[in-house]
C-alpha cells in the first residue's frame, strides 16, 4: 500500500517592533517559511521532525519518505545592541480543507528557545531557524496543509 502525500508549509508573520529601552526600530522578517516537504507517509503512520535548534534543518522520518522541505527562517535586525527573547507557541493547527494535523514541539525544535539571542546592532542580521514535529497517523488524508504561526519577540 502506498502512503499519502502531504505538503505542510507554515508562514510566519513579519512585524516591525520598537525597542522598549530606546524607541529604535527593530525588525523581525520572514526569510523562509517552514516547509515539511512532500511526505510519502508510511502506511502505519510516522513522526516527521524538523530539528532546527542548532540552525538550518531538513525534515526527518523513521519510515516515511520525504522530498524537499526545510526549517523556517526569521531574520532579526536592530539599530541598537539588543537581547531578544523569542516566545514560540505550544502547537499550531495546520488545515487542508476540513482536514487538520497539529504541529507540536515548536520551541523544542527551534533556535534560542528559553535563552534568547543577542543582536549586535547597526542593522546586522541574525537568522533564527524554526522547526517542529508532526505526528501523522495511519489513514491521514493527503493534501496541502498550511497555517500561520505568530511568534512574540521581546527586545531588551
Amino acid at each position: 500500500m502506498k502512503g499519502l502525500r502531504t505538503l505542510c508549509s507554515i508562514g510566519l508573520f513579519a512585524s516591525l517592533l520598537t525597542s522598549a529601552d530606546t524607541g529604535q526600530a527593530a525588525e523581525a522578517t520572514l526569510a523562509a517559511p517552514i516547509d515539511f516537504g512532500s511526505i510519502e507517509l508510511y502506511p502505519g503512520g510516522d513522526t516527521i521532525v524538523i530539528a532546527a535548534e542548532h540552525g538550518h534543518a531538513t525534515p526527518t522520518a523513521s519510515r516515511s519518505v520525504i522530498t524537499g522541505g526545510s526549517s523556517g527562517r526569521i531574520r532579526l535586525t536592530s539599530a541598537d545592541v539588543e537581547h531578544v527573547e523569542i516566545l514560540y507557541p505550544d502547537s499550531l493547527v495546520l488545515t487542508a480543507g476540513g482536514r487538520q494535523v497539529v504541529l507540536t514541539d515548536i520551541g523544542l525544535h527551534s533556535q534560542y528557545n528559553g535563552v534568547g539571542v543577542d543582536l549586535l546592532g547597526g542593522g546586522l542580521p541574525v537568522d533564527v531557524h524554526v522547526g517542529g514535529r508532526l505526528d501523522l497517523r495511519t489513514g491521514g488524508s493527503p493534501g496541502n496543509y498550511s497555517g500561520t504561526m505568530s511568534l512574540q519577540f521581546n527586545f531588551y
